[in-house]
């Protein structure tokens, strides 16, 4: 039990740095293993070689009626839809079970002007705290990407074993919200923080109804 608890102070002290380095200064990408910038060009070139030489291959898959076009890593595997207990015209989940890498995106059906993007990312936050109060905030921001504003926070859950990182995001479609979120292993933000936000800024979506 000691050795338990040891490697969880030790993960929380991972959160502590990792904090600090997202807190001192916000467009630094030294802490990452590739920048968001190399995730981009990986994303659309088809596969992205890291610094020990690990390859990721990137499949593209069409969403939400082929109105969606979005690149993710080839070990995302989508969630078969007899699972699913929500409408899968609506929702989108993809996993990687052995490395703990969960993203999704769902389109809640409640009206959202662009120009009301952060108030609802402020909701977003408040009722995600509620619900875990483990949750740590550790960055807000609103992205431009194309031609759409998307809201974005970060933050880490402090739960045992295994303290786990998450991106969420929103962005209006259509005039209606959809949400979404990548969630992976703390011990893993340096690689998925930058490839969630490759992701956004590759992904393709069709405004026509």
């Amino acid at each position: 039990m000691t050795e338990h608890w040891d490697e969880f102070f030790l993960k929380l002290h991972y959160q502590q740095t990792l904090k600090e380095q997202l807190s001192g200064a916000e467009n630094d990408e030294s802490w990452m293993l590739v920048s968001i910038e190399e995730a981009i060009k990986g994303i659309l070139k088809g596969s992205l070689t890291l610094p020990d030489e690990q390859e990721i291959r990137f499949q593209t898959l069409p969403v939400f009626e082929n109105q969606l076009t979005i690149s993710l890593p080839d070990s995302l595997i989508p969630e078969a839809r007899a699972r699913q207990t929500i409408d899968p015209l609506k929702s989108f989940v993809v996993q990687d079970k052995l490395g703990g890498i969960l993203f999704g995106l769902h389109q809640s059906g409640q009206d959202l002007d662009p120009t009301q993007i952060e108030i609802y990312q402020q909701q977003m936050i408040e009722q995600t705290s509620r619900v875990q109060p483990s949750m740590k905030l550790v960055d807000e921001k609103v992205l431009p990407i194309q031609d759409a504003i998307i809201g974005c926070y970060e933050s880490i859950f402090l739960v045992s074993p295994s303290p786990y990182y998450q991106i969420a995001f929103v962005r209006s479609w259509r005039g209606k919200a959809v949400i979404g979120s990548c969630q992976f292993k703390l011990e893993d933000a340096p690689l998925w923080v930058p490839l969630t936000y490759a992701i956004l800024h590759t992904a393709t979506w069709s405004e026509l109804s």
